[in-house]
């Protein structure tokens, strides 16, 4: 990163410019940081281009589209403004390098890292594709490289921003030595493009030089169209695709469905970094640290309440130096607006529905009413844990509501979505038209989830997930209230190393959360803890979990973690205890179910199982929780209903710690980020970048015995 220049600003809207991260022949592109704590890049485009009414309408379409990507290897939009004298839009930020600087001369990646670059790459391509998109430009400077795999930038808005246009017409763009033959020519481009420069960068990363030579761009250009690549040097067994990519022909070249497939094994089983590359990720990660922060506002439970209420750390009238600056910036005027929308107070007087406080007079006088939603499956598959949710968020606002010295009046609405994607959005339409909501607990199930994201995030509407806890989900109101998919196996690796066990056999059906867990848990074990991993693959749906399960077993596995969800895992269970082994066999939380109970039977007996979800009966700090939603719904509460509760109380605190009459919710969304709370069923921490959960105690270990889940401990060596 460089220092900034002279005439670059700093700030661009709600965004502190921290640096320079790079520049090109459209614009600028700078490191930012949002109020949240994000660290973003923003590209800043030239006022040369903003002057160009045809720049703006491919501008403002591009990163209309670029919003729908939803992909874990695809760096998304979180941000823009289109109509500003200099546009902009602003993007997550990774600190990894780019793939060129990873390569060099004499320093290629090994096959396998190959493999899982191209296979990683693939799938992000397809999420572009089926988005109606065509990157225009995959080359080793748009590749940014992670510990966990590669992110794919500025894909779907080359058009718009490409600061290498190789013609002073502007109707080829692409980077040249990575570009298609039809992108060389001028003519009509489509997804085969995307995958013959695909081929270029795999062939880079394979050799260490372009595939196409180098020197003058016409050369070049020319080699591209009439040449075969040079591949001397791509191990033969990743021959047949990289040729297949650079075929001459666009209809010969495969789908980037064909490559993630083909090679999806490779991607998910191996450590995919070279050591040099992982070292080079961790310096630069390490330097952000440096880079000035936002300091957190705390929030601790009070005692000796059963309803266990919240008070700010530091009183409202004496704000933390952090959130006094906040508060000065939204004071000025300084908040970003959702697209089309403005700043409005969302507290409103309650009249006859808000409850009552007393007044300096004495008299009672109506509270201000906040809105809180509840986007739930309570009709569909997973309906069980949806109505869990909503009646934990409804215990809740009932505790709020009791409080005399409470400022404000909670009131809930619930919106049933089915788990359906099409009843998702439409629900996140109407809490995103009501101005009454400032925050939204939901939605149940993992496609849901994701749907609504977009939404959520135009209306800059906080939304807080108990339940889901995909990686690719991640935007500026995402909240995800429990560890993610892959930090949900951190305590399964203690486990493993407590026991001291080895030849860790990881079941991988091929579906989305599966691939997320093992291959994190996967490049732990190797990385981490020094231990042979058996990485197995068993499709979802498939006929063969007898023999699978008999050749698994002849392999002697120190230990089998399966991660799939209920019904493939009870079926994997009851294949597994026909053979002879008798090792720890652990699942995850898509099998925390009573379903997996009464379809595994006799065989689920003994089967660890990791949930994100707690025991309110089994730990102290939900015991009066607990006591009140007996007395409640006569019922012992179920899963998720402790987390649904803490959800709740974790909004209300958050505007109450704020210590204002008025607040919008994009007050709220920077607020939550930076919140530490005390909940009864675990403590509550986030990472002001992502959102994701960071707090401790997030992961809890049950047994199945006896067909229920025992609740055992947080504690890896206490299992």
């Amino acid at each position: 990163m460089e220092p900034l220049h002279s005439a670059d600003p700093a700030r661009i809207a709600g965004y502190r410019v921290l640096g320079r991260l790079g520049a090109g022949g459209m614009g600028v592109v700078l490191l930012g940081r949002s109020q949240g704590g994000a660290l973003v890049a923003i590209k800043l485009i030239r006022a040369e281009y903003a002057d160009d009414a045809g720049f703006r309408t491919r501008f403002r379409r591009e990163v209309s589209i670029a919003r729908q990507v939803r992909n874990r290897w695809a760096v998304p939009v979180v941000d823009a403004d289109t109509e500003a004298a200099a546009p902009w839009l602003a993007t997550e930020f990774v600190p990894g390098p780019a793939l060129s600087d990873a390569i060099g001369p004499g320093a290629p990646f090994p096959e396998h890292s190959v493999r899982a670059l191209g296979g990683m790459l693939a799938e992000a391509l397809e999420a572009v594709h089926a988005a109606g998109m065509v990157h225009r430009d995959v080359k080793p400077g748009n590749v940014l490289l992670g510990l966990d795999g590669p992110r794919l930038i500025d894909f779907g808005i080359a058009r718009a921003l490409d600061d290498t246009v190789l013609t002073a017409t502007g109707t080829v763009v692409g980077s040249p030595g990575f570009l298609s033959p039809e992108q060389a020519q001028g003519r009509r481009i489509g997804p085969p493009s995307d995958i013959f420069s695909l081929g270029c960068v795999l062939a880079y990363a394979a050799t260490g030089r372009r595939p196409f030579g180098s020197g003058p761009v016409d050369a070049m250009v020319f080699r591209t169209v009439y040449d075969p690549p040079d591949l001397d040097g791509v191990p033969p067994a990743l021959l047949p695709v990289v040729q297949a990519c650079l075929s001459k022909e666009a209809e010969s070249r495969p789908t980037a469905a064909r490559i993630r497939t083909e090679w999806a094994q490779d991607a998910a089983g191996q450590s995919w970094l070279p050591a040099p590359v992982t070292h080079l990720i961790a310096s630069r990660s390490a330097e952000m640290l440096s880079l000035p922060d936002i300091e957190s506002t705390q929030f601790v439970t009070g005692q000796g309440r059963a309803d266990a209420d919240t008070r700010p750390a530091v009183p409202p009238s004496s704000p933390a130096p952090g959130r006094r600056r906040f508060l000065t910036y939204l004071a000025a005027g300084g908040a970003v607006l959702a697209a089309g929308g403005a700043t409005t107070a969302w507290l409103a007087n309650a009249g006859d529905d808000g409850g009552t406080g007393t007044g300096g007079d004495g008299k009672a006088e109506p509270r201000p009413v906040l809105g809180i939603g509840v986007q739930a499956d309570l009709s569909g598959e997973l309906s069980a844990q949806g109505k869990a949710q909503n009646q934990g968020a409804q215990l809740a606002v009932d505790a709020h509501n009791a409080r005399e010295d409470a400022p404000f009046t909670l009131k809930l609405t619930t919106l049933d979505d089915g788990g359906d994607e099409t009843k998702a959005l439409a629900a996140a339409r109407r809490f995103t038209d009501d101005a009454s909501v400032v925050a939204v607990l939901g939605a149940t199930s993992t496609a849901a989830a994701g749907t609504v994201l977009s939404a959520y995030d135009e209306a800059a509407l906080s939304v807080i997930s108990v339940t889901d806890g995909d990686t690719r989900h991640i935007n500026r109101v995402f909240l995800c209230a429990r560890p993610n998919n892959a930090m949900q196996m951190v305590p399964v690796s203690a486990y493993l190393g407590v026991h001291d066990l080895d030849d860790i056999a990881l079941v991988d059906n091929e579906t989305e959360y599966s691939r997320q867990v093992t291959r994190f848990l996967g490049e732990g074990l190797r990385t981490g803890g020094d231990r042979n991993v058996l990485a197995e693959t068993l499709p979802l749906g498939g006929d063969n979990y007898a023999s699978f399960a008999r050749q698994l077993a002849m392999k002697r596995p120190g230990a089998v973690v399966h991660g799939g969800d209920w019904q493939d895992v009870a079926r994997f269970a009851r294949a597994l205890a026909e053979t002879d082994y008798r090792g720890p066999k652990i699942a995850t939380q898509a099998a925390y179910d009573p379903r997996f109970l009464r379809e595994a039977g006799d065989a689920g007996d003994d089967w660890l199982i990791v949930s994100t979800a707690v025991d309110p009966s089994s730990v102290r700090s939900a015991g009066a929780f607990a006591k009140e939603f007996r007395a409640r719904f006569d019922a012992a509460p179920p899963p998720f209903a402790a987390e649904a509760y803490d959800a709740v109380r974790l909004v209300a605190a958050s505007v109450e710690g704020l210590g204002r009459e008025n607040v919008s919710r994009e007050d709220l969304v920077p607020v939550l980020r930076t919140t530490t709370f005390k909940g009864v069923s675990k403590p509550y921490a986030f990472d002001k970048e992502n959102g994701w959960y960071t707090g401790d105690q997030g992961v809890f270990f049950y047994r199945a015995e006896g067909g229920r889940f025992r609740f055992l401990d947080t504690d890896p060596a206490k299992v």
